[in-house]
């Protein structure tokens, strides 16, 4: 016969109420106590008669509005900038500066006498040129700032642009050197390719009686 639903009510009622027994059975000194707001608790520290508890600092937060920009953007609502910005863009056209000055001169002590290396040198102009497209740029943005050190920004990309433009008509005029010794070399071999230089001579006796020195 299966039990019914109140002795299953029953039965569940006593397993619950055998798992709570434990936690009764404890002292009181071992349960969390939480008093009321106001009260003290057994856990709470009483001070000793005339001491006297120095309460930790609290910590604030101070925001500086001085050497920040509020800018109130339609799209982008209010928000915070630093005015200090174009040092970080400085700084960023001095690397850009420093690495531009030491790939031309990377470039520029290349032997230009192999193809391969004027490969090299093309390519390694090329990027000369897009470092000081970007020190432009950051000129560029530091006027946007309006800030007074796009003013030296701007002259040095120009003379960096100038630098590399010299160096690259030096490749160029290189380059147009090996390629005219290279059709020298190609006119003097002939046109079935061989050397005529290397050519064997046949050996026969010549037709000069006045340039024979066995008579």
């Amino acid at each position: 016969m299966k039990p019914g639903v109140p002795f299953l009510k029953t039965r569940f009622f006593i397993f619950l109420l055998a798992l709570a027994l434990p936690a009764l059975a404890l002292p009181p000194s071992l349960r969390a106590q939480a008093g009321a707001p106001g009260q003290s608790n057994s856990f709470d520290y009483i001070p000793a008669d005339g001491e006297k508890i120095t309460e930790a600092p609290r910590a604030t937060v101070q925001i500086n509005l001085n050497d920040i920009e509020v800018i109130s953007h339609p799209g982008r609502g209010v928000y915070f900038v630093s005015k200090h910005r174009w040092k970080d863009w400085v700084e960023r056209a001095l690397y850009l500066v420093l690495l531009n000055i030491a790939l031309i001169a990377l470039t520029a002590s290349m032997p230009k006498n192999d193809e391969r290396n004027l490969i090299i040198s093309y390519f390694l102009t090329g990027v000369s040129y897009t470092f000081a497209f970007w020190i432009f740029l950051c000129a560029i943005l530091l006027f946007k700032l309006k800030s007074a050190s796009g003013i030296y920004v701007l002259p040095v990309s120009a003379a960096l642009a100038a630098a590399t433009y010299y160096l690259m008509m030096r490749i160029r005029k290189a380059d147009i050197s090996l390629t005219d010794l290279k059709e020298a070399f190609k006119q003097q071999s002939g046109s079935d390719g061989s050397d005529q230089r290397l050519s064997s001579v046949d050996g026969s006796p010549g037709n000069w009686p006045e340039q024979d020195f066995l008579k």
